[in-house]
């Protein structure tokens, strides 16, 4: 069932749900043939203990130093919940308060070797590579920060989407968790087998995203993880994060990597994939190509 979104509701009340879980595998060794399947058939596979205790708080301790400018030549920084004070930008906020206004942080790796370790990490690439079939190679890098009790929604979308990649079922995107990530601080949230309906149009309205009403709520499911948990999907599975109104922050690492048996997508063909009566309708902005925002 899909439903709309009236002004009166908050996004987690009307475009989530709670009630089904996922639950993730204990580890890597546990994953068998039929978790592979299984991935193939839901998009998405959930494991714990990929990382250890120690890389996880090696990689908290490597992003609060580059949100902190702590390496001047990294800027990737973006904040969210600022005092309405202006464009303020990170370095207009005291290093000791910035982590609570960041959203998120773009092609860190090269800036700290904990985080670029996490990236490349041999149990991460492995798991990745026993999915899809074949080698694969890093193409985006992002940490994805809520705030406790202001950080943001991430709407439902395909991160196909954004990228520039055929074909578009072997770009797998991986979420580990830094801190504990629950249903009251903004975990992952999955429709499963939704990748199967190929690429679907995406607007911008509170983000470049599915419209609210395309989205079968009904059958989202919640992908709670512990620190060092991560979460394997396909580019095209529907999925979002509701905002963290807990008291609790939510820190993620989300990596995508293309197969080896990818290749560059032209733009012009992106367009007649994410389109609607209307024209495009997507999220990349190359040559022509741009979100087209809804009032």
């Amino acid at each position: 069932m899909s439903v709309a979104l009236s002004n009166a509701q908050q996004p987690e009340q009307a475009l989530y749900r709670f009630d089904r879980v996922h639950v993730a595998l204990p580890g890597p060794d546990a994953i068998t043939q039929n978790d592979i399947d299984r991935f193939w058939r839901d998009g998405f596979l959930a494991v714990q203990n990929v990382y250890t205790t120690a890389e996880v708080e090696a990689a908290k301790a490597g992003l609060s130093d580059l949100i902190a400018g702590r390496n001047p030549d990294f800027t990737n920084v973006q904040l969210e919940g600022l005092p309405a004070a202006g464009n303020l930008k990170a370095e207009d906020v005291p290093p000791d308060q910035r982590e609570q206004y960041v959203r998120k942080l773009m092609h860190f790796a090269w800036a700290d070797t904990r985080l670029l370790a996490m990236r490349d990490h041999p149990v991460l690439m492995a798991i990745v590579q026993r999915l899809l079939g074949e080698q694969a190679t890093i193409s985006q890098e992002m940490a994805l920060l809520k705030p406790a009790h202001h950080g943001s929604e991430k709407p439902w979308h395909q991160d196909n989407a954004y990228f520039l990649y055929e074909p578009m079922d072997r770009v797998m995107g991986t979420w580990t968790a830094l801190d504990e990530a629950t249903a009251d601080n903004g975990c992952m949230h999955m429709i499963p087998g939704s990748h199967a309906q190929g690429p679907r149009p995406h607007l911008h309205i509170r983000d470049c995203q599915l419209p609210d009403g395309s989205v079968d709520i009904e059958r989202d499911t919640i992908v709670p993880l512990a620190p060092g948990g991560v979460l394997f999907f396909l580019g095209l599975v529907h999925h979002g994060t509701p905002p963290n109104r807990s008291p609790n922050r939510r820190r993620a690492l989300q990596f995508h990597y293309a197969a080896a048996s990818c290749r560059k997508l032209d733009p012009a063909k992106h367009a007649e994939l994410f389109h609607d009566s209307e024209g495009y309708a997507g999220c990349v902005w190359a040559g022509d190509l741009k979100p087209r925002r809804v009032q």
